[in-house]
């Protein structure tokens, strides 16, 4: 079965299946030995990809269930043993044929202290979940249970039943189960009545853990980030905070268990963390830096703190499940002896799984990131708040310090290189060129006489999606201005405040207006002034937006209310929503003035005592091992790394989202992922793709600062362009 997000631009394979520094050389003089490493464990057996595991603890040590449906819909244990062996242990009652049904959704067993055993999932009914509890008090025999208010229907919905996300059990038999809006019901043991329910927080289910009286939860802020750990005392419904700052971007990767010491534990991308009892100081035992939680193409699927004194964390990908233990080993340096620093003003899913994939072959280096805004910061920053970040940086790299690699996006990247502040790396790029592994019409915009400063390692196209068969014909800013003057009768975009459209159409100017010199040619800018007016005056541009306004240029609204979307596309997850619109109704896509942007431009610092390491690190960036992948943030800049990805298995993939037809009904439609046409049409795309497209963030706010006279009819193009120029050339020259 697929998992699909209704209304969001997310795509989550089913688990079904498996400090700026001045020095760099030696971070570790002193020498210390003695840390926690990774090792990969044998599984019982080689699973099947439909399989689901969880991994649970039973007698200290880990303990996996599997639900398959390769042939029959099964469930099978296995106890691991002190010697990392497998013995295979079902209870009888969970060999029932009638237990499972067909469309089950993340099955997991449980069990009080008393030994009664709990099985729960969700199966979908009709397009809803429902929920399904069975319990075994002596192993063989089993009861379905129903607690109260369960599968009732939502007020106000048809088809939306209640159904908790996640359940546990105390040692007295009481039921704990939590629910979407973050409510947690307690239900008592014989008749599962609801007694009593926590309201007025957010928990996450991968927490939610019973510990003698007590029951433990994981508390989020409104960006879903982890911020406590809560304990629940079931006897007086006390609460006892334990702070916890997270800097993952979300929760769903994030898992607790208990150790034998009584020691709460946590694995999240950052690593595992350990709070000791009587203390409120979280330690990170485990540097996720330096192993697979850090990788972006590994999902965490169960935790578990062993009595062996050892850590195991479950896997899944697209090859499967995989199970790696964490174990201490002396012999080891504590921190590794070399590091690699890379600054960034905002995360990098590419760059965190290559840190990851080259700490595997080079074990003895570290890489350090400095990542200048938290998701959320970035999306709110504007151009002062960069401009702050952007200036320190400036004064460190000046001064001869800094980071070795830097990730250049709305960074000063040309001015970097007419300072000497980057390195020349056409030595290991311009062989990759050569030999047809980097696309060379991308490529092209990155050479600067014979020299190479910087590289895109993704990549985004720019799409022009369109209700009309023929989007080819709008495919540069020009055809796209004489239609607008030619159709005013009908709504091409949305109406826009000044702002977004000068941030939608004035990047595809910038490279059209500057002479050589860097300077801004007054013929050129009167000319595309007057076509970005011709396409504002039939979009219409207001001083605000009101109502729904501000989102009517969604491709969702081509459906109904708009003839043409221009938008970014990241890959081919990505490209599911725009393209499955535009075959909906039967519509067309093209790039527009085969244009691309770039997501991650990685350059060397000159200064770096690393340079060479830097280098190996970029070119396993660029390698096909790292390029294969989807990371929602570009496309594959290497050729032969975008066929292996568009050939990925996308089976389990699809969106769903509600659309209001053009006659006014509402209804929902599911988007599959790409087939096999559409992916060698964006492959194709990609190929073409040569117009670098660079949001210029001082130009474009001179832009929007002198243009509003113009587009309200008060200025000629001759007028405002010399206002621009005026202000803008100062800019230019600096």
């Amino acid at each position: 079965m697929k998992k699909v997000f209704a209304g969001l631009l997310v795509f989550v394979l089913l688990l079904t299946g498996c400090s700026t520094k001045k020095e760099e050389k030696n971070v570790s003089s002193s020498n210390i030995k003695g840390r926690y490493v990774e090792t990969d464990v044998s599984l019982p057996e080689e699973f099947d990809k439909s399989t689901v595991l969880q991994l649970t603890k039973k007698n200290g040590m880990p303990f996996l269930y599997a639900f398959s449906s390769e042939d029959a819909l099964t469930i099978t244990g296995y106890q691991m043993n002190n010697d990392g062996s497998w013995t295979e242990d079902t209870p009888e009652w969970l060999q029932s044929d009638s237990l499972l049904k067909a469309y089950l959704y993340e099955p997991e067993v449980f069990e009080d202290t008393n030994g009664n055993q709990f099985l729960y999932y969700l199966d979908i009914e009709e397009d809803s979940y429902k929920a399904n509890l069975f319990r075994s008090t002596d192993g063989t025999t089993y009861d379905i249970i129903s607690p109260e208010g369960w599968n009732e229907l939502y007020p106000e919905s048809d088809n939306y039943y209640i159904t908790p996300r996640k359940v546990t059990v105390m040692e007295d038999g009481t039921l704990a189960a939590l629910f979407s809006d973050g409510e947690i019901s307690f239900y008592d043991k014989v008749n599962f009545l609801k007694q009593k329910s926590i309201t007025g927080q957010y928990y996450v289910e991968t927490i939610l853990t019973a510990a003698d009286k007590s029951l433990i939860l994981g508390q989020t802020d409104n960006h879903e980030n982890l911020v406590s750990i809560d304990v629940y005392d079931t006897t007086t419904y006390n609460k006892t905070s334990y702070p916890y700052q997270s800097d993952f971007k979300g929760y769903t990767s994030t898992y607790f268990d208990i150790n034998d010491k009584k020691e709460m534990a946590l694995c999240d991308t950052g690593g595992i963390h350990v709070l000791e009892e009587g203390t409120s100081t979280w330690q990170t035992i485990v540097d996720g830096t330096l192993t697979s939680l850090s990788m972006s193409t590994m999902w965490t699927m169960g935790f578990v703190s062993g009595s062996d004194s050892n850590y195991y964390i479950l896997y899944n990908s697209k090859n499967g499940c995989s199970l790696m233990k964490y174990s201490y080993d002396k012999s080891v340096d504590t921190v590794p002896s070399t590091e690699l620093t890379i600054y960034s003003l905002k995360e990098s899913a590419t760059l965190r799984q290559a840190a990851a994939v080259f700490h595997k072959t080079y074990p003895d280096v570290k890489i350090n990131f400095t990542i200048a805004m938290t998701d959320d910061e970035y999306r709110k920053a504007d151009r002062t708040a960069k401009e702050d970040y952007i200036r320190a940086l400036n004064t460190e790299l000046l001064a001869g310090n800094g980071p070795d690699i830097l990730v250049l996006n709305e960074l000063p990247a040309d001015s970097f290189v007419e300072k000497g502040v980057l390195t020349d790396i056409s030595d290991i790029i311009q062989p990759m060129i050569d030999k047809g592994e980097l696309y060379p019409d991308i490529m092209k915009n990155y050479i600067k006489d014979d020299k190479i400063y910087y590289v895109p390692a993704r990549f985004n196209l720019q799409l022009l999606c369109a209700r009309t068969p023929n989007a080819q014909d709008l495919s540069t800013l020009e055809n796209l201005a004489d239609y607008a003057v030619n159709h005013m009768d009908k709504t091409l975009f949305g109406s826009m405040a000044l702002e977004d459209f000068i941030t939608t159409f004035a990047p595809y100017i910038t490279n059209k207006i500057l002479n050589n010199d860097g300077k801004i040619n007054k013929e050129k800018l009167v000319s595309e002034l007057e076509t970005l007016k011709s396409i504002g005056d039939n979009i219409g541009i207001i001083d605000e937006y009101t109502g729904d306004d501000k989102y009517m240029n969604h491709p969702l609204n081509l459906t109904d209310k708009i003839e043409l979307n221009l938008s970014k596309c990241g890959g081919f997850n990505d490209a599911i929503f725009p393209i499955g619109i535009v075959e909906l109704i039967k519509g067309s896509y093209t790039v527009f003035e085969n244009s691309f942007t770039s997501s991650c431009e990685l350059g060397i610092n000159q200064a770096s005592k690393s340079q060479e390491l830097a280098k190996e690190f970029i070119s396993l960036v660029l390698s096909e091992k790292i390029q294969k992948d989807d990371f929602y943030d570009g496309f594959s800049i290497n050729k032969k790394g975008l066929i292996l990805n568009s050939q990925e298995d996308r089976s389990n993939y699809a969106l769903a989202t509600g659309i209001t037809t053009e006659d006014g009904k509402d209804m929902v439609y599911t988007f599959e992922a790409l087939n096999k046409e559409q992916m060698e049409q964006l492959i194709q795309n990609c190929s073409k793709a040569s117009n670098r497209i660079i949001k210029d963030e001082p130009l474009l706010e001179t832009l929007k600062e002198e243009t509003k006279e113009f587009f309200q009819g008060n200025l000629s193009a001759e007028e405002t362009a010399n206002l621009i120029i005026q202000k803008a050339n100062v800019y230019l020259s600096e």
